[in-house]
């Protein structure tokens, strides 16, 4: 049991960095930078295998401190190149692995011995909940913040497109905190012991989760990144004027309205924005200023007031072609969207009327 708690995670890791290797000119951005965390985190667990098999030495020692302090910051790298669309790799963000840098040549050239300074791994438990709850917090306010754009982008903004995100945000908290925890108890906790096996287990379980969905996942900040040309009557949204603005309303309205335009499945605010000759950004700000809601939620509260017209109707629909033929692809997203716009489940509403 201890050896397996020893080599479970390491294995995970190592696992999965090799799927994404095998593949890596293939792969989008994002799943190259989820390459490099795979290669951190495997040496950061073969380090941990040796150290509990008491066959670590100073270099290992020393790269165990590196990819500890580093994994974080490279985690974080991961989520903004997923969510933010052709984001490059910049000498500000170099800075995160600052700390580990300078632990790494601290502890390598041996200077702490020789000057009796205090000792890396006191220093490295000082600094990792700080890199590490800096990078944490900074990569979850990215991915909230990229759910958030999602409904103001994609008419589905609750179908399970989008659910990896939810996860990838539980994951983080549920890591963070782990960690957090972990790195205070210190590995002389788990030395010999076969109590090894339950936070081996837990990571190995929560690294899976994060290369699993990391495969699985499109890039999504892509799609959002296409942007038709502005309006040529404004150069900016400041200079997009009141009448301008209720024009522009009136034919989003009449696409909506009256061409359905909302049964369209998988409908984007860029495609919407095409079809009124507009740019995204103005017909979002439009919907946002004359109706109060996100794109999604606008089109969600058409396809519900639409599928509240086909229940009144003498057709015998079920529900799901009832939701089919409003544009939901998904009948969790039709539960999710007539329960907020009416206040109740469609089976309750039915069974009340």
């Amino acid at each position: 049991m201890y050896y397996l708690a020893t080599v479970l995670p390491m294995m995970v890791c190592l696992v999965w960095t090799a799927v994404f290797l095998l593949d890596y000119r293939k792969n989008d951005p994002a799943r190259r930078m989820l390459a490099v965390f795979g290669i951190a985190s495997t040496l950061l667990y073969a380090c941990h295998y040796l150290h509990f098999n008491q066959l670590d030495n100073t270099f290992s020692d020393s790269l165990y401190f590196l990819c500890n302090l580093s994994v974080y910051p490279i985690y974080n790298l991961y989520v903004r190149r997923l969510t933010r669309p052709g984001w490059k790799l910049t000498p500000r963000a170099l800075l995160w692995f600052l700390p580990a840098m300078l632990v790494f040549l601290w502890s390598i050239s041996g200077l702490s011995a020789k000057y009796g300074g205090p000792k890396t791994g006191f220093v490295v438990q000082l600094l990792f909940p700080l890199v590490s709850v800096a990078a944490s917090v900074d990569a979850l306010l990215q991915l909230i913040r990229f759910r958030r754009l999602a409904g103001d982008f994609y008419s589905g903004a609750e179908e399970s497109r989008l659910d990896p995100i939810f996860v990838l945000i539980g994951i983080q908290l549920f890591t963070t905190v782990a960690s957090f925890v972990i790195n205070f108890v210190g590995r002389k906790a788990f030395e010999g012991s076969d109590s090894l096996i339950i936070p081996s287990l837990f990571f190995a379980i929560l690294l899976f989760g994060i290369f699993y969905i990391g495969n699985s996942t499109d890039v999504l900040a892509e799609e959002m990144n296409h942007e038709p040309k502005p309006l040529p009557q404004a150069d900016n949204q400041h200079g997009f004027s009141e009448e301008q603005q209720k024009q522009l309303m009136e034919k989003i309205e009449w696409q909506i309205r009256d061409r359905q335009l909302f049964r369209t499945k998988g409908l984007t605010i860029a495609e919407l924005a095409e079809a009124v000759g507009s740019n995204r950004s103005y017909v979002s700000y439009c919907i946002n200023t004359f109706t109060g809601s996100s794109f999604s939620e606008y089109i969600n509260k058409a396809r519900v007031n639409y599928v509240l017209e086909l229940m009144a109707g003498d057709e015998q629909l079920t529900l799901t072609e009832i939701a089919d033929r409003a544009g939901f692809t998904e009948r969790t997203s039709f539960y999710r969207a007539f329960k907020k716009v009416v206040g109740e489940s469609p089976s309750t509403y039915i069974a009340r009327k």
